[in-house]
């Protein structure tokens, strides 16, 4: 019999639902609208209800508030069922403003991966994604069920305590993370070194103002008339200097520079006319390379180098966050999967704390000792894995507080952590070919390995421009004035006596051999070849991670839709053990057998209801997965990211 199966919620998909959409040209999945089957595709779908100021306390018990998260009510898609206690999300909603993200979460440069300049690196593997086709399996699904799984409601309500707990969804647990953990400030302060580094290399090109004064009181024997022209024995002379102006390395190479010098001379010598004498001068100095040290690209190429290095730190940035978000994404998920096992163990222990007490009940009449010892067996054994899926739940609590590490999240202390995010039961169509395209366009480590290779080939121009000979340009030009005791006179005196002074000449030096600068060169040749293997291999690891993790997402649905059936086949064997036991007298071994055979269908509909609990989280983390490997788990942009959800292929179970 078909049936149609629709749930709503952040959940398995949260990688597409949590960051945001990819671009139109590199969109991994399908965008065509649900196909659904039975009574449901009978009727319009109805729109998402809006939220309103009342669901914004889950957030607020954080210490979050949607205007700081950029989070608009209409965009949450979120409706409060007061009945049921849930928050449903419906799928692929962005959580995230990409014009609000947490500054943390911002990267500092784009990604290189589609840079014009890039073009020449990428024209093969692009080609080679479009001939590539998907190998998944053709199959028949069984649909994990007409809609929640019983333990799906009773995970989000407390399950230890009569105190509420705290209800948490993914989205406000990244959020969080993004603006609180340690681990987020410590990894995000490296870009903003290298920025650092940035405005200093950029420095390199300011105008720098300088003041040099000198001054010589020379008191020295004459040893020939000449020095002062009179029968003087000693030579004495007081002179000061002053220059002052401004000097520059331009982005050419050349040096300019141009002051101001005054001077005051006054000494013993007939020689020195006038005396006492001002003198002024206005002077300036330029040198040019010619060869080595030449040109724009040359000479800014520590910038280059320093905005390259921080668009890697920024890449290697986005790769670390992507990280932590999934551990917070697999923590908060496993927590979900502890506490159903927690509510699937409980119920196996009242199942056998039923038995128990029935067995205790008919002690008089059918029931033998052998029975009861039996069913206290079973329930001692059950309640102590309740003491162990207890303790798990509280680590799992620990684990999600240290790694989001918001303050209001970790003085809550041992309050208990609800997850309120539904989890998607729906098969999602995946395009090989578009997530390939979509790695290629998005991959932070293909950026990296790009920045790497433009680093290197910078680098090579500089070492084949030091092989040059040194070649330069000096010219300097001054004006000068002279006065009898009036600075403000010899400064008039430079611009309305004589003409300009100036002079020209080249400046040439070649090491013998030039060993040093022609081994940097092979150096550097050397190192770009290597960045280049190193990028290909990276490319080719991107995309066979990409391929690895569309087919494990493929494979974790199979595998939970096997585990349902295993789960509901289990059941039925437990349900039509449980009529029989109850309907067949205890007083002879045959009812001691079917009392054996009960308590381990019992365990055997826990361990299925386990696994298929394991296969939900599985399914859900494999889609977050497969956004990591495409590069796109920290993403949020303003085109739409709508993947469809498609009600799988359904086959009647054998009996």
């Amino acid at each position: 019999m078909c049936t149609a199966f629709r749930q709503t919620g952040l959940a398995g998909v949260l990688a597409a639902a949590l960051f945001g959409a990819l671009d139109p040209f590199a969109t991994s999945l399908s965008a065509q609208p649900p196909q659904l089957h039975g009574p449901a595709a009978l009727a319009e779908p109805a729109p998402p209800p809006a939220i309103d100021s009342s669901t914004l306390p889950r957030l607020e018990e954080l210490g979050i508030g949607s205007d700081e998260l950029g989070i608009a009510s209409d965009e949450l898609g979120i409706a409060s069922d007061e009945r049921e206690g849930l928050a449903t999300v419906e799928p692929w909603s962005t959580l995230l403003d990409p014009h609000n993200l947490p500054s943390r979460a911002r990267p500092f440069a784009p990604r290189a991966n589609l840079a014009p300049d890039t073009q020449n690196l990428m024209q093969n593997y692009v080609a080679r994604v479009e001939a590539q086709r998907a190998d998944l399996p053709s199959a028949s699904f069984v649909q994990p069920g007409p809609g929640r799984l019983w333990w799906d409601e009773m995970v989000r309500q407390s399950i230890q305590t009569t105190e509420l707990p705290l209800r948490v969804t993914l989205g406000s647990l990244c959020v969080g993370a993004l603006q609180h953990s340690s681990y987020v400030q410590v990894v995000t302060t490296t870009p903003q070194i290298y920025e650092s580094e940035l405005l200093r290399e950029n420095a390199a090109f300011a105008w720098r103002s300088f003041l040099e004064t000198t001054y010589n009181d020379v008191n020295e024997p004459v040893a020939n008339t000449l020095t002062t022209g009179t029968a003087a024995s000693r030579y004495k002379d007081q002179s000061f200097s002053l220059d002052t102006g401004v000097r520059r390395r331009l982005p050419g190479g050349g040096q300019l520079e141009a002051f101001q010098r005054y001077g005051d001379q006054r000494n013993n010598s007939r020689f020195l006319a006038p005396n006492p004498q001002r003198t002024t001068r206005l002077q300036l100095q330029y040198t040019q390379p010619l060869l080595r040290g030449a040109g724009r690209a040359y000479n800014q190429s520590q910038i280059v180098l320093a905005k390259l290095q921080v668009g890697q730190s920024s890449d290697e940035v986005t790769g670390q966050l992507q990280d932590h978000l999934l551990r917070i994404s697999e923590a908060y998920w496993q927590l979900y999967r502890t506490r159903a096992e927690y509510l699937q163990r409980q119920k196996l222990l009242r199942s056998a704390e039923a038995i128990l007490d029935n067995l205790e009940a008919r002690r008089g009449l059918d029931a033998v000792q052998r029975q009861v010892f039996r069913a206290k067996t079973a329930v001692a054994k059950r309640r102590s894995e309740m003491i162990r899926a207890e303790t798990e739940i509280r680590n799992l609590q620990s684990q999600l507080r240290l790694l989001v590490n918001d303050p209001q999240l970790v003085q809550a202390g041992n309050r208990e952590l609800a997850p309120c995010d539904a989890l998607l039961m729906q098969h999602v169509e995946l395009d090989l070919t578009q997530s390939l395209h979509t790695a290629l366009a998005n991959r932070p480590d293909i950026s990296r390995a790009i920045r790497a290779v433009r680093q290197s080939s910078v680098e090579l121009h500089v070492a084949h421009k030091d092989v040059l000979p040194q070649l330069d340009l000096v010219a300097n030009t001054y004006v000068a004035g002279l006065s009898a005791g009036s600075t403000k006179q010899a400064l008039n005196g430079q611009f309305s006596q004589g003409r300009p002074s100036y002079s020209l000449g080249l400046q040439f030096e070649v090491p013998f051999g030039n060993r040093a600068a022609r081994a940097e060169e092979q150096r550097r040749s050397l190192i770009l070849s290597r960045e280049l293997g190193q990028f290909r291999l990276t490319v080719e690891e991107a995309l066979t991670s990409v391929e690895v993790a569309v087919r494990e997402v493929d494979a974790a649905y199979r595998e939970l839709c096997a585990k349902y059936e295993a789960m509901s086949a289990a059941e039925r064997e437990a349900m039509y053990l449980q009529d029989r036991w109850q309907i067949v007298p205890g007083i002879d071994d045959s009812a001691a057998q079917l009392l054996e055979n009960l308590l381990d269908a019992q365990e055997r509909v826990a361990d299925e209801e386990g696994a298929t609990a394991r296969a939900q989280i599985a399914y859900a983390i494999s889609m977050l997965r497969l956004k990591q490997e495409m590069g796109i788990l920290l993403r949020a942009d303003d085109t739409a990211f709508r993947p469809t959800a498609v009600p799988p292929r359904i086959t009647e179970a054998t009996p």
